[in-house]
């Protein structure tokens, strides 16, 4: 697309009315600097999800130590993370559209990274709540930021490759996260006194908590090589364009809920519950399943984080970078539906293994099955960065990243850990039947959730199509 000089066609959000704006934008950014900002963002998603995930290979030791059911370890992993991460979210995302995106950022990856440090100084349930909860606050902070960023760093055309890089952080971040922590937690695991000056003795998981979310304080510093873009692909009212003349205009809230829910209700209704439900699912399994191997398979923290660790960073990964690829050969065909489709595929791949995976009666089973179900779980989320980016107007990119996250972040974190303990500690009354529990989750999400998919096929191409009106892009090209 030529961004000189062009004049297009650009509709008021839920108005109908049509506004001339004449596009003298600069040229995009250098394709090398345009890159590293994809890697350094990358590599601040991959923080976050080394300290959200971290906590999972810990579960079973803190719960030891600090006498806790699976309710109460489950509210840590989840609903305190998800807390203030679900309520700050919209007004974050605000934020990030009307400033500056950086600088956002950089207080995020901040403060994260001290609250989890902080939690390895916890030394009892509600300190360590209150720590989780600063992790979420920061958190929710980067991605809405991020995305909108790199949308304003590479044209239409070319943003598929950095959007897939970023997705790539969460089958990182989360393999990783096991990986550091049990290799960790096993070097400190025979020591016989970790001493901590001002705090005194801390146990294993604490220190694991310290080694992971110290080296984020000092990344922040490097967030600050990186500029602020200018915001392109914004679309302009005829009600704006003139006062406004020579300057982005910010979408209200309003408009941005009519934007979801007047202009696109179908669509945000597949991307919200459809992928909430995938979200719940996966968040059970990723948060649950090292307790599983302590419990049935009588695993240790080292051994249990280095092999869950190798399959989601590998079969995580590969799942991604297939995943686009598929997408990518449904859009050569010149289909307007492509990254819909491809989640629906790997949807109907996942409800059988996922449904089988906490049932295996071995170790070694359990780690084969894990593989296709990370796989085609990480490859279903890369498919919801472009969809997002690709529908929304600039001016709200990051409020409806952030909408989006506030369902996926209540549906799975909140509702996916807490559900599997609920019926452990409630329903099945013994914490040795767990397996049965994930089972029951996934056997009543992930057929909903396909259905789901496969119903908001033909209503996500439709605001594909309208997007790409205003854009200038072919329709059929999506």
């Amino acid at each position: 697309m030529n961004t000189s000089n062009v004049v297009r066609a650009e509709f008021g959000v839920g108005s109908g009315q049509v506004a001339l704006q004449s596009d003298s934008s600069p040229p995009w950014p250098g394709r090398s600097y345009a890159w590293y900002v994809a890697l350094v963002l990358t590599a601040a998603y991959t923080l976050s999800y080394i300290d959200r995930q971290v906590l999972g290979l810990l579960l079973e030791p803190i719960r030891r130590q600090l006498d806790l059911t699976d309710t109460q370890v489950s509210l840590l992993a989840g609903s305190a993370f998800a807390l203030f991460y679900v309520t700050l979210g919209l007004p974050l995302g605000r934020l990030a559209d009307r400033t500056n995106r950086r600088n956002l950022i950089i207080a995020g990856v901040f403060l994260w990274s001290l609250m989890t440090t902080l939690c390895g100084l916890a030394s009892s349930f509600w300190q360590l709540f209150i720590a989780r909860v600063g992790v979420g606050v920061g958190e929710a902070a980067l991605s809405p930021a991020a995305l909108s960023m790199i949308s304003d760093y590479f044209p239409p055309d070319k943003r598929a490759r950095p959007l897939t890089l970023y997705s790539l952080a969460l089958a990182i971040g989360s393999g990783v996260a096991y990986l550091a922590g049990g290799s960790i937690s096993a070097a400190v695991a025979g020591m016989a006194h970790l001493h901590v000056p001002l705090f005194g003795d801390i146990a294993a998981w604490q220190a694991t908590f310290i080694a992971v979310g110290a080296p984020g304080i000092v990344f922040a510093l490097l967030l600050l090589s990186i500029r602020e873009p200018q915001r392109r692909g914004v679309r302009v009212s005829s009600e704006v364009a003139a006062p406004n003349a020579g300057k982005p205009p910010t979408a209200s809230i309003a408009e941005v809920l009519r934007f979801i829910w007047s202009e696109n209700r179908r669509t945000f209704i597949v991307l919200f519950f459809a992928y909430g439900g995938f979200a719940l699912y996966v968040d059970a399994v990723i948060i649950w399943l090292p307790t599983l191997f302590s419990r049935r398979f009588g695993w240790t923290s080292g051994h249990i984080g280095v092999a869950i660790g190798t399959v989601i960073l590998t079969c995580a990964t590969l799942g991604i970078l297939a995943s686009m690829g598929l997408a990518a050969r449904l859009q050569a065909n010149r289909s307007a539906d492509a990254l819909p489709r491809t989640s629906l595929l790997l949807a109907l791949g996942l409800v059988p293994s996922g449904i089988a995976l906490p049932l295996m009666s071995s170790p070694t089973w359990a780690l084969i099955l894990l593989g296709p179900v990370m796989a085609l779980s990480f490859g279903l989320f890369a498919m919801v960065f472009p969809i997002l980016q690709l529908i929304t107007p600039n001016q709200m990119r990051a409020q409806v990243s952030s909408a989006f996250s506030l369902f996926n972040n209540v549906i799975g974190l909140m509702a996916g850990a807490t559900s599997v303990a609920l019926l452990t500690d409630y329903v099945l009354h013994d914490r040795a039947l767990l397996h049965y529990s994930l089972a029951i989750v996934a056997v009543i999400v992930l057929p909903l959730s396909a259905l789901l998919t496969w119903w908001g096929l033909p209503h996500i191409r439709r605001s594909v199509a309208t997007a790409q009106s205003w854009m200038g892009a072919p329709a059929d090209r999506a």
